[in-house]
């Protein structure tokens, strides 16, 4: 892949797009579009159909028979899993990747991996370090699945061989290639089953030692009391100072750089499969922000080696935004503090949850209530994680932040903006080819990306 290689890249409906070919040429001469990312909102990857010799095999083939676990299943709507389930048409995506031929657009597929799927399957789902499975409370973010299963990983690098063999795609971006979000507790200190343990070990973390250390920040805090931890709040603590009271010895760091570690080889092994059936495919994944893409399981200079672009899912809302990400975590686990030590106030909780994450300097919700992105700094929060993006990620890294093109048009100028001071290379978007000022506005905003 060459360096530096300038993509604007249309995360997109595949059912729209293959009923509306039409929009590719014109979003090629409106905005300079370059790749299109499908994804089919009922069977989550862009339209791949499962060839059957695949499909018998397959570890997610019965989920129709669990509509207990997944009521939209009624509906016809696949639940979100590692690979390729079978009984989809494909016959939209070979229409859409013809047209993409004929505009001279690149198609990226798009297939999910490990951060959901484990409340359907829970035979398959992450546990923590004290072996049990993760919380339902934070289930919003997500019930993952185990990503050392060799079951699961074997049977997507084969889903993807055969989806490179069939489709006529030019690479892969790859989702849910990650844990669940951080604002999740409980998926912090997963995956925690034997497997993991022992490739964590073998990464540099000992899995009682995290588990310790985690038990240690859950006493340090009760210790410190309402008074002890408004007086800390006080003097504002940025990240190494709260690291250097919760976690002396350094333990949930060596923890969360292992199991990120871990990811980036399972990602490296996957293309390593796909480059045996077709050489030469791009290949990367979404990831989270820079302030939580540890905790999330990024560290992106193991992942770098593992693929070859960074980018992210949307610039704000759900459950990788870039403006969000960090807030919404700071939200839950200030939740979480005030019911570990009682009488501590929101204000107090929140802003040491700020401070965590380098925002103790931004001015943010007060109240968990008020913790919406309609009263968040959106600008400039996401500025502030592609300021990072460009340092951590190194010089060598194509990078395509999300931009989400709808809302408020001073914001997205203001987003445009911080992705072109960034230095990025292009954008992953998020847009509506019917409204022709906003796509005057993106054409006019992104010409100083790189190229």
């Amino acid at each position: 892949m060459a360096q530096h290689a300038h993509r604007l890249i249309w995360f997109c409906s595949m059912e729209d797009v293959s009923a509306t070919p039409e929009w590719l040429a014109m979003l090629r001469d409106e905005i300079g579009l370059t790749t299109i990312m499908p994804e089919s909102h009922v069977c989550h990857t862009s339209g791949f159909a499962a060839p059957p010799e695949l499909a018998r095999r397959g570890p997610f083939e019965d989920w129709r028979q669990r509509l207990d676990r997944w009521p939209r299943g009624a509906q016809g709507v696949y639940p979100p899993v590692a690979g390729t389930v079978s009984g989809f048409d494909d016959a939209p995506l070979l229409r859409l990747v013809e047209a993409c031929r004929g505009a001279g657009i690149e198609v990226w597929g798009h297939m999910g991996l490990w951060s959901y799927g484990g409340d359907v399957f829970p035979e398959f789902a992450l546990v923590d370090l004290w072996g049990q499975p993760l919380d339902p409370e934070y289930k919003q973010w997500g019930i993952g699945l185990c990503p050392s299963r060799p079951e699961i990983n074997e049977w997507t690098r084969d889903c993807l061989a055969a989806a490179a063999a069939r489709y006529d795609v030019d690479g892969f971006c790859v989702d849910h290639a990650r844990y669940p979000a951080p604002a999740s507790l409980s998926a912090l200190f997963a995956c925690g089953c034997d497997a993991c343990r022992a490739a964590a070990a073998d990464l540099g973390s000992e899995a009682e030692a995290a588990r310790g250390a985690a038990e240690g920040v859950r006493d340090r805090l009760r210790q410190l009391g309402p008074a002890g931890l408004r007086q800390l709040a006080a003097g504002r603590p940025g990240p190494l100072d709260l690291a250097s009271l919760l976690d002396p010895e350094g333990s949930l760091l060596a923890w969360f750089r292992a199991r990120a570690r871990l990811l980036a080889h399972r990602m490296a092994e996957l293309r390593q499969g796909l480059a045996a059936t077709r050489a030469g495919l791009v290949w990367g994944s979404d990831v989270f922000a820079p302030s939580i893409s540890l905790l999330g399981g990024h560290e992106y200079a193991s992942w770098g080696r593992a693929v070859d672009y960074l980018t992210g899912g949307s610039s704000y809302g759900g459950v990788v935004g870039w403006a969000t990400g960090a807030v919404n975590a700071a939200a839950s686990w200030a939740a979480a503090l005030c019911r570990l030590v009682p009488g501590v106030e929101e204000g107090v909780a929140l802003a040491l949850a700020y401070g965590l994450f380098g925002y103790a300097d931004l001015s943010l919700p007060e109240r968990l209530e008020k913790v919406t992105p309609g009263a968040l700094p959106l600008a400039s929060l996401y500025e502030r994680e592609i300021a990072r993006l460009g340092a951590l990620a190194g010089p060598g890294m194509p990078l395509y932040p999300p931009l989400t093109t709808s809302g408020d048009a001073d914001l997205v100028r203001s987003l445009c903006r911080a992705a072109v001071a960034g230095g990025c290379h292009g954008a992953m978007l998020g847009v509506d080819p019917t409204d022709r000022d906003r796509l005057a506005l993106l054409a006019a905003q992104l010409q100083g990306l790189r190229g």
